[in-house]
């Protein structure tokens, strides 16, 4: 019996190890974001690359047009180009990546702001050593924020993300469309983590109001942060 079961498995567990070893890498553009309007023509593209691959550079095009490479480092890649006004499908290719496709749109109308200056300089506000392709992070998050930034959860009762001195779950630190540079905003900002029942009923009750109104993101005096 043992042999007969020994016989099933190999199989099965050939199978699932040929399976992982094709797996695809995959692009994460983190700036700018999707549908973005950006009021300017330069734009910086800032991504990365999970996954096994052994690709050297990206190629970045536009429309169906190579707009050049970006060196590949760490599984970490920065492009600065100009775009024309109009809408544009932004292409990331590599080889042993899944092609990854996001559109912006170049125009008067402002939405999207980058975080900071487009400089490379300026990423080594937050990144050590940026200049040299090595995008690590500075440790602890909150003390890295705050060096631009107001302390915040200075209250007696503070946000959990605040407590955990990260910022990120609400914000992004690369570039946004929304306000303060928000991932998103009203209540599906606070469903992203609040998704229980009982919050979903709360903000029905409520009318759909916006959840800061009434509760502080960041710290409070009071329970369930009220202000």
């Amino acid at each position: 019996m043992r042999k007969i079961l020994c016989l099933a498995i190999v199989p099965i567990t050939v199978l699932a190890a040929s399976t992982w070893s094709f797996a695809a890498a995959q692009f994460h553009v983190l700036a700018p974001a999707e549908e973005s309007f950006i009021g300017m023509d330069q734009v910086l593209i800032i991504g990365e690359v999970t996954g096994f691959n052994e690709a050297k550079m990206v190629e970045i095009s536009s429309n169906g047009k190579t707009l050049g490479f970006a060196p590949l480092q760490n599984g970490n890649f920065t492009f600065k180009t100009k775009l024309a006004d109009g809408r544009h499908e932004i292409t990331l290719a590599a080889p042993g990546v899944d092609r990854k496709s996001i559109r912006v749109f170049i125009g008067k109308q402002e939405g999207y702001r980058y975080h900071t200056e487009l400089d490379m300089k300026y990423c080594n506000n937050c990144h050590e050593k940026a200049a040299a392709s090595n995008y690590s992070v500075k440790p602890m998050q909150a003390e890295l924020c705050r060096q631009c930034h107001d302390p915040v959860g200075t209250m007696e009762i503070v946000h959990g993300p605040v407590a955990a001195s990260s910022c990120t779950p609400c914000h992004d630190p690369h570039g946004s469309r929304y306000d303060k540079f928000l991932v998103s905003i009203g209540k599906e900002l606070c469903l992203a983590c609040h998704s229980q029942n009982l919050s979903r009923k709360h903000i029905e009750e409520r009318k759909n109001a916006d959840c800061v109104k009434c509760h502080d993101p960041h710290s409070s005096a009071k329970e369930y942060h009220l202000r």
